[in-house]
């Protein structure tokens, strides 16, 4: 059940590499984290160069540009830091295969939180006691 947001510098993708962008992310999802087919949540957002900020170097031998991608995958704990290790890797290999991103340029961010604070509509927690099962 991961949700991922993927910001960027306006001008810096078009939008036939961000449907790209996209269906690479949701593939690794599935294949490294087994996410289901159907869970497939994503939002992207542009920034204008005057909002975007980086440092092009850090914790880098190589420089970041322009086409930095911040990516957040919101999803639940549980996986364990092989896993997590190998997700990085292949999403930043896939991406640039791909995509043609450098992988100067993926910036990956997991952010953990219990299946409890999830609603997927129709006001319920689906996964809380009551709620619909969540659907694997």
């Amino acid at each position: 059940m991961p949700f991922v947001r993927i910001e960027y510098m306006k001008e810096a993708h078009h939008s036939k590499n961000l449907n790209k962008i996209s269906k690479t992310v949701q593939q690794t999802l599935i294949n490294e984290f087994d996410v289901p087919i159907k869970d497939y949540f994503q939002v992207f957002q542009s920034h204008e160069a005057h909002e975007f900020f980086y440092d092009d170097s850090y914790f880098l031998n190589n420089k970041r540009s322009n086409k930095l991608l911040y990516i957040y995958v919101t999803l639940a704990p549980g996986r364990s830091k092989a896993k997590k290790l190998r997700f990085y890797k292949e999403l930043s290999t896939s991406l640039s295969t791909h995509c043609g991103i450098k992988t100067e340029d993926i910036f990956i961010l997991l952010v953990e939180t219990e299946r409890e604070n999830w609603s997927f509509g129709n006001g319920l927690a689906q996964a809380l006691e009551g709620g619909v099962p969540i659907e694997k």
